[in-house]
């Protein structure tokens, strides 16, 4: 690296760290936590169907949950349009009401009024404000007025009258007419941007494929002519068309960049289908105490420090880079989540510091790659260099497939989905730059000063390799497997897999105590009442607009009970909790699960389709001996994944069955994550393969080629995930009770994506490889044999004539067996014709 730019990158990191930590630390930017931690507003929404079916269902149709469940996805869509608010939403189907719970808010009102608006999009041509040629006459103007707050607005003005133009007036000559466009039909890309021109705020906007014909069509055909954008039967603007409009446009109005960024995320969320009415409201209560935050953030240092304690062990000096780098990392996330903002829940504090864990794996593979090169008497500038250039791939190519996947989940999911999509992408660039420019500036800045030439700095000494012949037991390693996932399987049939209230939702009890009692105290005194009930979740709320006066109201959910079992929890929570005030009741009502059926659909729908890509992907990459042979790297690399997806729903629906272990949102949240990192280890694997490839040593089976890398790359596997093991572990030990089930989710599948890598996919691409050759050796010995015989040959004299073949390509078409019984590939060997000896050529690949 020259000089310069070493300076110059050196200057920039340590300028970042300078930023990142004192917006880490700085008060005047807030760090935005979830209701679990600080709490935040409850809001209860109902349609408002009268109106609904007044103005909108002509044909007949009644409202119906399905209905409801819709205005529950908007809502969602519109409130976490980014995914990283984490609301809490669902639905009272009986009473027709949606309940919404919004973590802690800048301007609570402000948001309500987002929830209720209908935001619906309307595009009109307006003749009533004549053209830009004057040909027709003008019978309506556009003024700007100020309304009720002050804030001026475009309206409409009745030129006879002089006075605006009433709603009936706009109900009966505008209205009335179908619109040419809606917000349904644009793409949900809208932004709000600073229009350089006019320095004010304007929002773009782009049509899907139907809207764009439509919009350009009309535009071509009136030219000159005034369009009118209204937002819930409100005017935005109407300016006049001055040229024909594809299919993109710009939405100018009397925006505040507040103001256009929330009409922005509304129009991306789509409009609601009836406006809705404000029932009630109340500020609640954080869900969990401040001890089981302290007790993981607590848990997340252990860890940390683990990491950073066997990062130096193991590797010296690189390590000790590797750990300030990590340090920075840790900086650089907690900065930009404040910055962006991502809403921090406990289960996302315990992701974050799960994060930590994970991203020391490039930094692992640079190390393992950099002490090979000094082992094969490499100078010490040249093996650094050498190392992060062969790393480089493998770390490419991960990352892609992981960035594949959060970008697939992000565009097909909602809410919690797009969260951690968003949140594992950040994290994921994040650590690709530490690892990549920040750890390789450090050590070249620390070779520079001439600290660290020893080669015992590097750890030299420390190196495993086992020597396995993984590919001589094949069958054993497969057969583990199947003994790991089988039983899972039975279990899942026998009811092993138990869904939480987050799914299936259950029955609210609103109990109106005398005085404040915390969620742990009444959750503790459910669970003693019946193992049933250690699935709840408890909201503590004061007295709210629509509400009570006087009750300290905790809003408890468990499963559907009957009036017995109800009537139980209730005597039960008097007598051991606190009295209930005087003449009120326990109201109760059924809800929705926070994870919606369609949630889970957009969810499994998205792993397929990431799936696809990246066989896709890694058949590019991988395609040595042509696309189709790059096939089998990605099909092996998805099937080990299907793997690690089929041990941790087979090891839940095991502990469902023995210890009543429920799966939740948590558990969603955990699949995702070893999904997202499934193939990691699988590529590290693959890549060192790919490599020997092209350094095949003489008369070596792709079995034996296999092994070699599989030992190559053994100790960057086991190091990366016991770094993440030890994360962890001190989560699940010392992170509280509510995170317990997350974490062994976790645990389960890092474990199985490490052997998966090793034991499944490197053993299915050997397999799929020797059937293949083995294949090709059938076909050459049947071409032989046909040759050979009466019918490929005819005798004059004593010579034989040899029908003429085409060679048989000596890569594919192995002459004998090795000692494995494996078919060898060896460049030499090919197929004889007849009784003469073809001349034997020797290739490398």
């Amino acid at each position: 690296m020259p000089k310069t730019q070493h300076r110059a990158l050196l200057v920039f990191i340590l300028a970042l760290a300078v930023a990142s930590i004192w917006v880490s630390f700085s008060k005047k930017i807030r760090v935005w936590y979830g209701l679990d931690i600080q709490g935040g507003v409850r809001a209860v929404l109902a349609p408002e169907i009268d109106v609904f079916n007044k103005e909108h269902l002509k044909d007949g149709k009644t409202w119906s949950a399905d209905n409801l469940e819709a205005v529950r996805r908007i809502l969602e869509n519109r409130v976490n349009f980014q995914g990283v608010s984490e609301p809490v939403i669902t639905t009272r189907p009986q009473d027709n009401q949606i309940v919404v719970e919004l973590p802690g808010l800048k301007n609570e009102q402000q948001a309500l009024q987002e929830l209720q608006s209908t935001a619906n999009l309307q595009f009109y041509l307006l003749p009533e404000l004549g053209n830009k040629n004057n040909t027709r006459p003008a019978t309506w103007s556009v003024r700007d007025q100020a309304d009720s707050t002050g804030q001026k607005t475009e309206t409409l003005i009745d030129n006879t009258t002089g006075q605006p133009v009433t709603p009936a007036q706009l109900d009966a000559m505008v209205f009335s007419r179908d619109p040419i466009v809606t917000g349904s039909d644009l793409l949900p890309n809208c932004r709000a941007e600073i229009n350089a021109a006019s320095a004010s705020p304007d929002i773009t906007f782009q049509f899907n494929s139907k809207g764009s014909g439509i919009f350009e069509q009309t535009t071509r055909a009136h030219i000159g002519d005034y369009l009118a954008i209204f937002l819930d039967k409100k005017l935005l603007t109407a300016p006049t068309i001055d040229s024909v409009i594809p299919g993109q446009g710009i939405i100018q109005g009397n925006f505040t960049l507040e103001s256009a960024k929330a009409l922005a995320d509304q129009l991306n969320a789509g409009a609601l289908p009836v406006p809705l009415q404000l029932l009630e409201v109340r500020k609640v209560e954080a869900t969990l105490g401040r001890e089981a935050v302290k007790a993981t953030e607590m848990a997340g240092l252990i860890g940390l420090g683990l990491v950073l304690l066997v990062m130096l062990l193991y590797y010296r000096v690189p390590g000790l880079l590797a750990d300030a780098a990590l340090i920075l990392y840790t900086f650089f996330s907690f900065a930009l989540f404040k910055l962006w903002p991502v809403t921090l829940t406990l289960p996302g504090i315990a992701g974050f510091i799960l994060s930590i864990g994970m991203a020391v794996d490039a930094n692992i593979l640079i190390f393992e790659r950099t002490k090979e090169e000094l082992r094969a008497g490499k100078t010490l500038n040249k093996a650094i260099d050498e190392g992060f250039r062969r790393a480089f791939t493998a770390i490419f190519d991960s990352n892609t497939c992981t960035v594949i996947t959060c970008l697939v989940l992000y565009y097909f999911g909602t809410g919690p989905i797009r969260g951690f999509a968003l949140t594992l992408g950040l994290g994921v660039a994040l650590s690709m730059f530490t690892a990549i420019t920040v750890t390789r500036t450090f050590l070249f800045t620390l070779v520079s000063l001439g600290i660290g030439q020893s080669e015992r700095a590097y750890g030299l000494n420390v190196h495993w390799d086992p020597g396995w012949r993984v590919m001589s037991r094949k069958w054993l390693w497969l057969g583990f497997s199947g003994l790991v996932i089988i039983p899972g399987l039975a279990f899942w049939g026998m009811g092993g897999i138990k869904r939480s209230i987050d799914f299936q939702g259950g029955t609210e009890l609103d109990v109106p105590f005398a005085s404040r009692h915390s969620p742990t105290q009444i959750e503790q005194t459910l669970a003693k009442l019946s193992p049933r009930y250690k699935d709840c979740r408890v909201v503590v709320s004061d007295q709210g607009v629509g509400s009570a006066a006087g009750s300290i109201l905790a809003y408890v959910t468990i499963e559907k009970v009957s009036d017995a079992q109800r009537q139980a929890i209730i005597d039960t929570l008097t007598q051991q909790v606190g009295p209930l005030v005087a003449g009120q009741s326990v109201q109760y009502a059924t809800v929705s699960g926070v994870i919606s059926r369609q949630l889970t659909i957009d969810a499994i729908k998205a792993v397929i389709v990431a799936s696809l890509l990246i066989v896709l992907f890694l058949a590019f990459r991988f395609s040595i001996g042509g696309f189709l042979e790059g096939l089998k790297y990605g099909t092996c690399a998805i099937i080990a994944l299907l793997h690690d997806v089929l041990v941790v729903w087979g090891s839940f629906a095991i502990l469902g069955y023995f210890l009543n272990w429920q799966i939740d949102s948590l558990f969603v949240t955990a699949m995702l994550t070893v999904i997202g990192f499934s193939v990691h280890d699988t590529i590290i694997v693959f890549d060192r393969i790919r490599e020997n490839l092209h350094n095949r040593q003489k008369g070596e089976t792709f079995g034996e080629l296999a092994d070699r890398s599989i030992n190559q790359t053994i100790a960057r596997s086991v190091n990366t995930s016991f770094t993440v093991i030890l994360t962890l572990t001190a989560l699940f030990l010392f992170g509280g009770n509510t995170i317990h089930q997350f974490v062994a989710a976790l645990i389960i599948g890092i474990i199985s994506g490490t052997y998966s890598s090793i034991f499944n996919a490197s053993v299915l691409l050997v397999m799929w490889k020797q059937r293949d050759v083995a294949t090709a050796a059938a076909a050459a010995s049947a071409i032989s044999r046909t040759v050979g015989g009466r019918s490929g040959r005819s005798t004059v004299g004593d010579r034989a004539l040899v029908s003429p073949q085409r060679p048989v390509d000596p890569r594919v078409a192995p002459a004998a067996d090795d000692a494995n019984g494996e078919p060898r590939s060896d460049p030499g060997a090919g197929s004889r014709l007849g009784s003469r000896k073809q001349p034997v050529r020797r290739r490398r690949m």
